[in-house]
């Protein structure tokens, strides 16, 4: 590994990046990554030239931290392409492994690594493994865009952009500080207070009682919805003015209601939104957990959804990583020993790779598991599969710890929501 040449700026972390150095998320390896075969052409000098350029074109790439809330950044890539060989697949995918798997240091410098290993001229194996405090769902889809624009650039002989003066993350992190300390962040103070008041501190835990019966043993339930299950879900939001995200939600809201009889009930989901002018093209850890709530008063699926979208509004305006906002204001916003009740996402979140990202070959996605992924031993995931010929609900939970029969009595509920024909 290469480390840079001198410090250029010296700054203060991100919200999110605090909570993650204060010790969030430290059970797991926290690796965002992907493996795939590229098979065709493929110019190394480019790739590497290519890589260069999307780290210097990204400053979180150059970023590494002093502590949990200052940052400094690089002027130089703190790491090149590795580059291997192999005589057979096995090998190349140990050797793959082998760089991809370990967790990454946040006391360290370089939180990205990228390999290649070579079978044949027209056959590699190619891995990119980032840590999450430097990179979330959108952020990857932009890496992973330019990473492809500056390698076709390479191999057409034009050339690749040097540094950037925009896109810097830095530059994110002191306005974030900044504006928490004037009205835009009065405004969100003030928010949260309100909603801590009403719904109590974050996140929303699970309604029914839940006893630890020993070590996790997390289990996958994949329940069938009908084949118009997507076309119910677009009428219910079509009818309510709301997206096909708040009418999934709403059903789990709704089916936690119903199944557990309290007067308020609530749900996370991650959301990936950039929320200060002019942040929308920086590359960087912006996802957050937001909650959603459900309160007593709706009673009919439009009404629920309705409420939920109003809320869903208000909760994305306003997202931060409420665990470090709530130190600085010196308000109880979050419960940092506290895991989330149930999770709710619509359709699968992977990191993605265009199958022909990289000009002249064809890629094929690995599907490697890295030990020290999320397992969420105290949180329901659940999750709508609506695209494709086979809807489904899929509900990841640990068997040693939520009753069996809640978690179905919710998913028979969910799909009861969907399903009816409320108006």
């Amino acid at each position: 590994m290469t480390v840079g040449r001198a410090e250029v700026t010296r700054g203060p972390t991100s919200l999110a990046e605090t909570a993650r150095l204060s010790g969030e998320f430290a059970d797991r390896h926290n690796l965002v990554y992907c493996v795939l075969w590229l098979t065709g052409e493929l110019d190394i000098a480019a790739v590497r030239e290519a890589w260069r350029g999307v780290c210097l074109s990204h400053d979180v790439l150059r970023r590494a931290y002093v502590s949990p809330d200052e940052a400094c950044t690089y002027d130089d890539v703190l790491g090149d392409v590795e580059f291997h060989t192999a005589d057979t697949d096995t090998e190349a995918l140990k050797t793959i492994r082998r760089i991809i798997e370990p967790p990454f240091d946040l006391a360290g410098v370089g939180l990205s690594r990228i390999a290649i290993v070579q079978r044949d001229d027209h056959r590699h194996l190619l891995g990119i493994a980032l840590d999450h405090i430097i990179v979330d769902e959108k952020t990857w889809k932009r890496l992973m865009k330019d990473f492809g624009e500056f390698y076709e650039r390479a191999i057409q002989g034009a050339s690749v952009p040097d540094k950037a003066g925009k896109n810097a993350y830095h530059d994110f992190a002191l306005l974030e500080r900044r504006e928490l300390s004037g009205a835009w962040g009065e405004e969100r103070r003030a928010f949260w207070r309100s909603q801590t008041e009403q719904f109590g501190t974050f996140p929303p835990p699970f309604p029914i009682a839940c006893e630890a019966k020993g070590k996790s043993r997390l289990t996958a339930v994949h329940h069938a919805l009908p084949a118009d299950a997507k076309a119910r879900v677009l009428d219910i939001a079509r009818r309510a003015r709301a997206t096909p995200f708040v009418t999934v939600a709403s059903a789990v809201l709704g089916g936690l209601r119903e199944v557990s009889g309290a007067p308020t009930v609530g749900v996370t989901t991650p959301f990936h939104g950039r929320v200060l002018p002019g942040t929308s093209d920086i590359a960087g850890l912006f996802v957050k957990m937001v909650p959603l709530s459900l309160t007593a008063r709706s009673r009919r699926q439009l009404e629920t959804v309705r409420e939920v979208f109003a809320h869903t509004l208000d909760v994305f305006e306003y997202n931060l990583a409420l665990g470090p906002a709530g130190k600085l204001w010196n308000e109880e916003l979050a419960s940092v020993d506290r895991p989330a009740g149930v999770n709710v996402t619509l359709d699968k979140r992977t990191v993605s790779f265009e199958d022909s990202l990289l000009v002249g070959t064809k890629a094929e996605i690995v599907p490697l598991y890295v030990p020290g992924e999320v397992t969420w031993p105290r949180t329901v995931q659940f999750r709508w599969e609506l695209d494709g010929t086979d809807p489904q609900i899929v509900v990841y939970y640990n068997e040693n710890y939520f009753p069996d029969e809640a978690i179905e009595s919710l998913i028979q509920a969910a799909e009861s929501f969907v399903l009816s024909a409320d108006s």
